[in-house]
C-alpha cells in the first residue's frame, strides 16, 4: 500500500506539470542544445512567480524525506522571480549539464526519478513551448537541483524516521548556498563538491558501480549446495566457486594455466580472503554459511552499499582530527589521539538493547566508579536475580535505597520481599560499590547524553575472546579501558597525577579532561576492508531492513502515468 500511495503521488505531479506537452515525450532524446525561446522576459518572469508558489505546493515529502522548498522560494525571491536558467531569450546550456548529473544519480546510490529527470527531458524537447511551460521548465529544474544538493550534502532521508535508534544526523547547511551563486554554471559545478569526501564513502562509490554494471552486462554466477568443498576437491562445484570468486573480485586474472574444478591452493586463499570480508569464519573451506553469502545477489549488495552512502551522508562534512570512532558492526573502537591511532575490541548492546548511533563530547573520567543501575535493567535483570536469591546484592557488592531521591535510606535487602514485587512496580534505587567485581570495572568514560551510554571497563574479560560481541544493556565496554585512561592524560601533567592518585586510593575520583573529546558511535553493514575490497557485514540489530522499506521502491515512469 505505501507503494501504491507513493506512485500515486508522482503520477499526479507528473501528470499536472507536463500538461500540454506529454504528447512531445517520444522526442526528448531529439532535444538540441538550446530551446528556442520565444515569449517576452516579461511573460516567463510572470509565470514563474505563479508556478513557483504552485509547484512547492505539489511536490510534497514522500517516506521520511526532506524537500528543501523554503530554499528555492528564498532563491527566486532573492532575484525577483526572475527565471533563472533563461536570460536574453536563451535557454543556459547549463541545464544539459545538470541533467547529464541527475541521469548518474544511482552512482550515489540515489534514484533519478526522485529528481524530476524524465519531466525536465519532456520541457526540453518543446520545439515552440509557451511562457508558462518555460516557467515551469525554470521552476521544476531549480526544485531538482535544489533536491540533489540537498540529499548528496545530507542524505535523503531523516534518518531518525527510518530508525528510531539512530540518532546521529549532522546536518549542513552548505548546499543552500550554490541557489544564490551568480550563474546556472557556477551553480551546477558547484554541485560534486557537496558529497562526502570521506575516503570510504569515495571507496564505496566505486564499488556500487561495480555491482550495478556486474549485476546488468554479467548477471550472477550461482555456486550449488552439496558437500563441504576444500583444498584437493575436483568437481563441477568448484569451478562454480571458482567463477563467483573471480567475478567478484577475490580471484584476479592470471596468465598461467589452471584446472578450472580442481581446488587449489590460490583458491583457497581467495576462500579464505571472501569470508574474511564477509564476517565469516576464515578457514578456507566452503560451507552452507559460505555459499549462502557467495549466492546473495549482485543487486542486492549494491542496495547494501547505496544504504550505507546514505548513512555518510547523514555524518558531518569534516571530522575531527582527535575523535574517538566506535564502529559497533566490527564491535572496535578506533581512538584518533594526539596523531596516534589506537584500536581496541569493544562489546556492543544485545539486539534486544541497541546501543543507538549518535554524538557526543566526552567531557571526564571516573575511576573507581560507583554504579548506580538503571531502572530498565533493575527491573529486567536484577530483580529476577533477587527473586532466585535473596543474598544476590550482599554478594556483589550492591547497596539499596529505599528511592532515588537525594537522601534516600539504604535499605536491608533481607527484610525486602522480592517476590511480591512485579517489575513495573519496582522502585528502589540500586548500586554497586567500587570493586574488582564492579559491572563498570575500574575506569567509565563519561560524554554525557539523554540515552546515558558511556563507554566503561568490565571484569568481563573473557567477552572479548567472541568474534560476534553484542552483550551489553547498551553501552560500550573497552577492552584495555586502562590504556584509554592513560592516552586522555597524555601530555597533560595535571591529569596524569590526578589518574595516578585515583589508583592509589581506589577511591572514587572524577577527573576532567583537558579537552572535550569527540565520540562517534557509528553503523555501517558495509565498509572499505584495508585492501580497498568491500567488506559487508552482518547486520546485528537489522537496520539495513528500515532502509530498504524507505529507499527500496519501484519508481514510476513518466509515460505511465499520463
Amino acid at each position: 500500500m505505501k507503494h501504491l500511495t507513493r506512485n500515486v503521488g508522482i503520477a499526479y505531479i507528473v501528470c499536472s506539470v507536463l500538461t500540454g506537452c506529454s504528447t512531445h515525450s517520444r522526442h526528448s532524446s531529439e532535444a538540441s542544445s538550446s530551446i528556442s525561446v520565444q515569449p517576452s522576459g516579461i511573460q516567463i518572469e510572470s509565470s514563474v512567480r505563479e508556478q513557483v508558489s504552485w509547484m512547492l505546493d505539489a511536490f510534497t515529502p514522500i517516506a521520511g524525506q526532506a524537500l528543501p522548498n523554503k530554499s528555492v522560494l528564498a532563491a527566486y525571491e532573492f532575484r525577483n522571480f526572475e527565471p533563472i536558467w533563461i536570460k536574453d531569450q536563451r535557454l543556459d546550456s547549463s541545464i544539459y549539464r545538470l541533467v547529464e548529473i541527475l541521469d548518474q544519480a544511482y552512482s550515489h546510490g540515489l534514484n533519478p526519478v526522485h529528481y524530476h529527470l524524465q519531466t525536465i527531458k519532456e520541457y526540453l524537447a518543446l520545439k515552440k513551448p509557451t511562457a508558462q511551460q518555460l516557467a515551469e521548465l525554470d521552476v521544476i529544474t531549480t526544485i531538482a537541483l535544489s533536491s540533489y544538493a540537498h540529499d548528496i550534502s545530507n542524505g535523503r532521508y531523516e534518518p531518525h524516521l527510518i530508525d528510531p535508534n539512530w540518532q546521529l544526523d549532522a546536518p549542513s547547511n552548505d548546499w543552500k548556498n550554490l541557489l544564490f551563486l551568480d550563474s546556472p554554471a557556477h551553480m551546477v559545478n558547484y554541485l560534486p563538491t557537496l558529497a562526502p569526501r570521506q575516503p570510504d564513502y569515495q571507496v564505496l562509490q566505486n564499488w556500487l558501480a561495480f555491482y550495478q554494471e556486474l549485476a546488468q552486462k554479467e548477471g550472477d554466477v550461482h555456486v550449488d549446495y552439496g558437500l563441504l568443498l576444500r583444498l584437493g576437491d575436483q568437481s563441477p562445484r568448484v569451478a562454480q566457486l571458482r567463477a563467483r570468486l573471480v567475478q567478484l573480485g577475490d580471484i584476479r586474472f592470471s596468465a598461467r594455466k589452471i584446472t578450472e574444478n580442481y581446488f587449489d591452493k590460490e583458491l583457497q586463499t581467495a576462500v579464505t580472503r571472501f569470508q574474511k570480508r564477509h564476517q565469516l569464519d576464515a578457514d578456507g573451506t566452503v560451507g552452507t554459511q559460505t555459499i549462502q553469502a557467495l549466492n546473495v545477489p549482485l543487486e542486492e549488495r549494491a542496495r547494501q552499499i547505496a544504504y550505507n552512502l546514505e548513512r555518510w551522508r547523514w555524518l558531518p562534512s569534516q571530522l575531527e582530527d582527535n575523535r574517538v570512532w566506535v564502529d559497533l558492526t566490527d564491535y572496535t573502537a578506533h581512538i584518533f589521539l594526539n596523531e596516534r591511532t589506537e584500536r581496541m575490541k569493544v562489546v556492543i548492546g544485545k539486539p534486544d538493547r541497541k546501543t543507538n548511533v549518535f554524538y557526543g563530547k566526552m567531557t571526564y573520567m571516573v575511576v573507581n566508579p560507583t554504579w548506580r543501575v538503571p531502572m530498565r535493567i533493575a527491573r529486567e535483570s536484577l530483580l529476577p536475580k533477587l527473586q532466585e536469591n535473596a543474598n544476590y546484592l550482599t554478594e556483589h557488592g550492591y547497596h539499596v535505597y529505599s528511592s532515588w531521591s537525594i537522601g534516600a535510606r539504604q535499605l536491608d535487602p533481607l527484610t525486602i520481599n522480592w517476590h511480591d514485587i512485579q517489575p513495573e512496580e519496582l522502585r528502589y534505587r540500586f548500586e554497586q560499590a567500587a570493586d574488582d567485581e564492579n559491572a563498570l570495572g575500574r575506569y567509565k568514560f563519561m560524554f554525557p547524553n539523554k540515552f546515558d551510554i558511556y563507554l566503561h571497563d568490565t571484569p568481563a574479560r573473557h567477552l572479548f575472546n567472541e568474534g560476534v560481541r553484542a552483550f551489553s544493556s547498551g553501552c560500550i565496554r573497552l577492552e584495555r579501558a586502562e590504556d584509554f585512561a592513560n592516552l586522555l592524560v597524555a601530555g597533560y601533567r595535571k591529569g596524569q597525577q590526578q589518574l595516578a592518585d585515583a589508583r592509589e586510593s581506589q577511591e572514587t575520583r572524577v577527573i576532567p579532561l583537558n579537552h572535550s573529546l569527540p565520540v562517534y558511535l557509528v553503523y555501517f553493514t558495509v565498509v572499505p576492508n584495508t585492501n580497498g575490497m568491500p567488506e559487508f557485514r552482518n547486520d546485528i540489530y537489522q537496520r539495513d531492513a528500515l532502509m530498504k522499506e524507505a529507499m527500496g521502491y519501484s519508481p514510476l515512469k513518466a509515460k505511465d502515468s499520463i
